[in-house]
């Protein structure tokens, strides 16, 4: 043990003593370029000036050198600035022509680095400012002695790191080989927990080495005693998810039995028939609706959206004519308002998720008092959709359940709206494929609201 870890705390100790300087030399290198970039764009916008201004001078004349043209004078000039520029490892060429896709504000000019076996040099090109942005004007800067010199105290950095690597493994290695003492304790309550005793936990007085380690060690035991708790609330959840399931699916099946089985045995008018047959289809229809909840369910476990852009105003829109009907039906009011015009998501998805919510909202709410608002915010880097309304409000102790499946506030068999339960879970489900967090406030008998926070990136 005393070997491994020796191991891992030097090589830790390489890691972060190489990542800092490397971090220190990017940030040197990095520092130097953009030295380098300002001084050449300066140099560039200073000999630019300079040529133009003697361009100029010779345009306005309108006259060369004796024996030259006014071309052949503006060659004489440039190469007089190039072998001027040259002594300080500037290098300069102008060139007369038509250049469409060059920028013609000087002070924007395209800049780049080159490297070749010369050395490293940063090019600039533009054109002169107008009436003579006909001539270009090719910047290069020798910056390979810069780079070499920085390149050599990079080099210093790295012997130095290898230079305390050596001093530190030795120093390492005694420091280590003091702490350490004799792990009986440890070594007996561990196979206890691994007996299945949890509970277990080491006891040590005093402030020295093997307190602290004890209590290292009962914190990672309280950790799997608390993993293992989870565990265990897990296959409960899973158990009560199966008696839920079975729950919901047998009372319609009796329904459905019932009515069958009297339909066979009874004389029935074409009237009962009808009542019969229909009771037997809704019924029919609610476990269809089941199934496809959970097939959604498990369609989108692991299930990536396709994400693009939705209009906001426009989804809210589409989900009024939708929720018109059963709003107006129990003389709901239903209020859309939108501050965010554009959401990344899978539209779809995301309108059932905020039909899902606004429905459950409408169950929870008094006919002719009840108000549902969906609202659309943009705050602190978050674009948080929620449903708020005044209506019955949720359990305190039932806030945490509601995402599960199958739970419902409300357990009468009398459901004034019909309903399984899973429509908050697929909404929380959704939320969670869009890395979205999906929080409820609720107070009873006051309202509810529901947020659903989506990063704005």
């Amino acid at each position: 043990m005393r070997a491994r870890t020796f191991i891992a705390t030097y090589l830790l100790l390489l890691f972060v003593l190489f990542v800092i300087i490397s971090l220190v030399s990017v940030y040197m290198n990095f520092n130097q370029i953009n030295i380098l970039r300002e001084q050449s764009k300066r140099d560039y916008q200073r000999i630019s000036a300079n040529l133009t201004r003697d361009i100029s001078v010779l345009y306005g004349r309108n006259v060369g050198l004796p024996g030259m043209n006014f071309s052949q004078a503006v060659e004489t000039l440039a190469h007089s600035h190039s072998r001027h520029y040259s002594e300080h490892n500037i290098y300069i060429s102008l060139t007369e022509g038509t250049f469409g896709q060059i920028n013609h504000n000087f002070l924007s000019a395209e800049i780049s680095f080159i490297r070749n076996e010369q050395g490293h040099f940063i090019s600039i090109t533009g054109l002169l400012p107008e009436p003579l942005h006909f001539y270009r004007l090719d910047y290069l800067l020798n910056i390979t002695e810069s780079i070499n010199s920085m390149q050599n105290i990079q080099r210093a950095f790295l012997v130095f790191a290898i230079i305390f690597s050596g001093i530190a493994a030795p120093a390492l290695y005694f420091i280590l080989s003091s702490i350490f003492k004799p792990l009986e304790v440890v070594a007996e309550t561990s196979r206890k927990i691994a007996n299945e005793h949890y509970h277990e936990r080491i006891f040590v007085k005093g402030t020295n080495e093997l307190s602290e380690m004890a209590k290292d060690f009962n914190r990672m035991a309280e950790k799997i005693e608390n993993q293992i708790r989870m565990l265990e609330e897990e296959s409960f959840g899973k158990q009560r998810f199966i008696d839920n399931f079975a729950h919901e699916i047998r009372t319609p099946l009796t329904s459905i039995y019932g009515n069958a089985e009297y339909m066979q045995k009874a004389l029935l008018d074409e009237g009962e028939n009808i009542i019969l047959t229909q009771s037997i289809m809704d019924k029919t229809t609610h476990m269809k609706e089941i199934a496809n909840s959970l097939l959604q369910l498990a369609t989108l476990r692991n299930y990536v959206p396709v994400k693009s852009q939705i209009n906001l105003h426009r989804l809210f829109e589409d989900i009024s004519q939708t929720l018109y009907k059963p709003f107006r039906e129990h003389n709901i009011r239903f209020i859309c308002e939108s501050d965010v015009i554009i959401l990344w998501g899978q539209e779809d998805l995301i309108k059932s998720l905020l039909v899902n919510i606004c429905f459950n909202a409408l169950k929870a709410c008094s006919p002719n008092t009840g108000v549902v608002s969906l609202n659309a915010v943009n705050e602190n880097d978050y674009i948080i959709l929620s449903v708020e309304d005044n209506g019955a409000g949720i359990p305190k102790e039932s806030l945490a359940k509601v995402t599960e499946a199958f739970y419902q506030v409300d357990n009468s068999e009398k459901r004034r709206f019909g309903g399984a339960g899973l429509g908050l879970t697929l909404c929380k489900q959704i939320a969670d494929v869009h890395d979205a967090q999906m929080l409820i406030e609720s107070v009873e008998g006051i309202g509810t609201i529901v947020k659903i926070l989506f990063t704005a990136s």
